[in-house]
């Protein structure tokens, strides 16, 4: 009798609002004591959301410029603002037709251009590339990839000295700050829209190139000079510096100090030309800046440090002489970097050394600067690869 009662009891509690309530009641008396037996979710690593506070304001100011530049050139058009270089864009065509086979072009005022810099002034959209030479999805999956690791990426699109100097290129007027490349732009900002951070060294580029009695980028050669290089530097410092982890990974900044040096160089697109056209070039005598350490002795890289810088040849130039991109970047944030440089290893060679067995493994990176050549964005040797990260 007593249990057909409490039967009846229950089932009129569950068929009652208030079934609702004691379920309710007995869930979260069941999470607070799990709680306090010390039960817990296992964690996961953090993942970086690509950038701090104050990236994510140079990310929104780096998309306000391409928009602002797209509305001024092209009405907000991409096709409309590479219609307004097509007689510039005609006259680089018909150079590069009558020298079908030769990979140095000789231009005005003693310049040499490489023939893979001046295409990339006609590539049109750089993402309808076929067959895997579309850059786009390589990057934004390593991006994703370190992100998910707990890793920034910092992408530096080295421009093309095409694009620095089109006035050496072509007589066609241009304008004083000329931007010859539009679908890199578009590239950019696309990148920058799949939350890949850049860092856009064009325009200031264009507002130093005047500003020095040596060129900007070398005349015979497809690089930059040393003062390119300490511009560089100078921005993807800035950018470093605002990294929510960077007080505490340069809490004991080094003092690093600078030393003029004077060498010569002949410049690779010389070895580009016919044999004939080599004869008038001779080296050329540039400075260059090298990076020391406080007792005076010249700047080395630090395998293990926090931040990896990434590159090819524009990276690893003039670091045999203490004064690349790595050592000047290195002056400007007060610690030294890892420098991986890939001479002509093509566009996935770099990220696979940075992953190799022998390496410091990414996740325990803080940042990776991943540096590249405009050139590298079309017609690429290799297709682009998607790299794990280990």
């Amino acid at each position: 009798m007593k249990s057909s009662l409490a039967s009846s009891s229950i089932s009129s509690i569950l068929r009652s609002g208030r079934a609702k309530s004691v379920l309710l009641g007995g869930v979260v008396l069941l999470f607070f004591f799990a709680w306090r037996l010390g039960w817990r979710q296992p964690e996961k690593k953090k993942s970086s959301d690509g950038a701090s506070s104050r990236n994510a304001l140079a990310m929104r100011a780096n998309q306000m410029r391409w928009r602002r530049e797209l509305q001024q050139q092209g009405h907000g058009d991409w096709a409309t603002w590479n219609r307004q270089l097509i007689a510039f864009q005609a006259d680089v065509r018909r150079q590069l037709k009558a020298r079908p086979e030769i990979n140095g072009l000789v231009a005005r005022d003693g310049f040499l251009f490489y023939r893979d810099d001046v295409n990339l002034l006609l590539s049109g959209d750089l993402r309808l590339q076929k067959k895997r030479r579309d850059p786009y999805p390589a990057i934004v999956h390593y991006n994703q990839q370190l992100r998910a690791s707990g890793v920034d990426l910092l992408l530096v699109i080295i421009p093309s000295k095409s694009e620095i100097f089109p006035e050496k290129l072509s007589a066609i007027p241009l304008g004083e700050r000329p931007i010859v490349a539009p679908y890199v732009r578009k590239f950019m900002m696309e990148l920058d829209q799949a939350g890949v951070e850049c860092v856009d060294l064009l325009p200031t580029f264009l507002e130093e190139r005047k500003k020095h009695p040596e060129p900007f980028y070398m005349k015979q050669d497809t690089h930059w000079s040393n003062i390119a290089v300490r511009a560089a530097a100078r921005l993807i410092g800035e950018r470093v510096k605002r990294y929510s982890w960077f007080p505490e990974a340069a809490a004991n900044p080094v003092g690093y100090t600078t030393r003029k040096a004077l060498i010569k160089e002949n410049g690779d697109v010389v070895g580009m030309l016919p044999g004939t056209e080599k004869t008038p070039y001779q080296p050329q005598a540039i400075f260059i800046e090298q990076v020391l350490l406080p007792d005076g002795s010249p700047y080395e890289d630090a395998p293990n440090s926090p931040i990896a810088l990434l590159g090819d040849s524009f990276c690893g130039a003039y670091g045999d002489r203490h004064a690349g991109l790595a050592a000047h970047l290195a002056r400007e944030i007060g610690m030294p970097v890892c420098a991986i440089a890939t001479n002509g290893g093509g566009v996935n060679t770099a990220r696979r050394t940075l992953g190799a067995p022998w390496a410091l493994a990414v996740s325990r990176r803080k940042l990776i600067v991943w540096t590249m050549a405009g050139r590298c964005l079309y017609r690429s040797v290799q297709p682009w690869a998607k790299v794990a990260v280990p």
